[in-house]
């Protein structure tokens, strides 16, 4: 179905030009990377924290930190195009990440070898709670 306006409360079609305007429109919003260094700046202000020598990082080290503060960094040389950026995760939420993914790993393997349902959970919990 074609994209369609409203003129004077009537729908209409779109015509070749305004499609090919509105394409020109998205392609030059998907290369206008202003919005992505914005938000990346606002990332690493919101982290400056770490970097204080005397700074509590609870269970996540400064060497973590810092990996994700020079991800933030190189991600306008990795992308150019919006749609394309893949956002790294801070330490508090890749600890997460890497908790629920070993614990449905352990999950479907236990279902897998047969395993009761119960079996299965009690395999994800002992695999989530072994991982840092």
């Amino acid at each position: 179905m074609a994209r369609q306006k409203v003129v004077d409360n009537v729908y209409i079609d779109l015509t070749p030009e305004e499609e090919a305007e509105l394409e020109a429109q998205a392609e030059a919003a998907d290369l206008d990377m202003a919005m992505v260094r914005s938000q990346r700046d606002g990332m690493l202000r919101f982290t400056d924290w770490t970097q204080v020598g005397d700074a509590a990082l609870g269970d996540h080290t400064a060497e973590e930190w810092i990996t994700y503060r020079q991800e933030l960094r190189d991600l306008l040389g990795e992308y150019s195009r919006v749609s394309d950026v893949v956002w790294p995760e801070d330490p508090p939420a890749a600890k997460v990440t890497r908790k629920i993914n070993a614990g449905e790993a352990a999950h479907a393997a236990s279902i897998t070898n047969g395993d009761t349902i119960e079996q299965a959970q009690t395999a994800y919990d002992a695999a989530y709670a072994a991982t840092d």
